[in-house]
């Protein structure tokens, strides 16, 4: 990962944890990568999973799990409920399939309130990484997997289950954060 990659990834994890519940004891990262977000917060449980991981990953109250998002999901969490859950730039890279089964799975990872926190590039993203690729600032993480996804898509998880607290866009308009809450008591 190069020095932009880190810059990116910081950037929109803090965008992301601004949208974390005051009070939370149970967190999620689907695409975790080596666990940077999850290594940022402090709570009771905090697991992951990855296709990339190569092995289980397990330290205190942090598990990162090697596996795929909503295949595995169910197979490998140590809770089956969390109070927060971050996708972030993790849904440019799944099939159709993968998207339709998620937008049922994603609901019932959450505890009543919880928190859904997704953040989806702009497909405009697609064509600047492969110039900053070109240009060796970044190294595009399984940038072959992008799709050109829209990412207004996010807001077909709105349900009776699922309701959207906020849309925003940043990274000059490049980047989309999506932050849905569990209905229920």
């Amino acid at each position: 990962m190069k020095q932009l990659d880190k810059f990116l990834r910081f950037w929109r994890t803090n965008v992301a944890l601004k949208y974390v519940p005051s009070k939370f004891q149970s967190a999620l990262d689907i695409g975790c990568g080596e666990g940077y977000l999850l290594n940022l917060i402090d709570c009771k449980t905090r697991d992951g999973i990855d296709p990339l991981l190569k092995s289980e990953v397990v330290d205190n109250n942090l598990r990162l799990l090697p596996g795929t998002f909503p295949q595995d999901i169910g197979k490998k969490l140590l809770l089956s409920k969390y109070d927060v859950v971050f996708s972030l730039a993790v849904f440019e890279h799944l099939t159709e399939a993968e998207f339709s089964e998620s937008k049922y799975s994603l609901p019932n990872l959450l505890n009543p309130k919880g928190r859904l926190i997704i953040s989806v590039p702009h497909p405009a993203v697609d064509m600047i990484l492969d110039v900053l690729m070109f240009l060796r600032l970044v190294a595009g993480q399984s940038v072959e997997q992008h799709h050109a996804f829209n990412p207004l898509r996010i807001k077909d998880f709105q349900s009776d289950q699922l309701k959207l607290i906020c849309h925003k866009k940043f990274q000059l308009g490049l980047n989309n954060l999506f932050v849905f809450e569990k209905v229920g008591t």
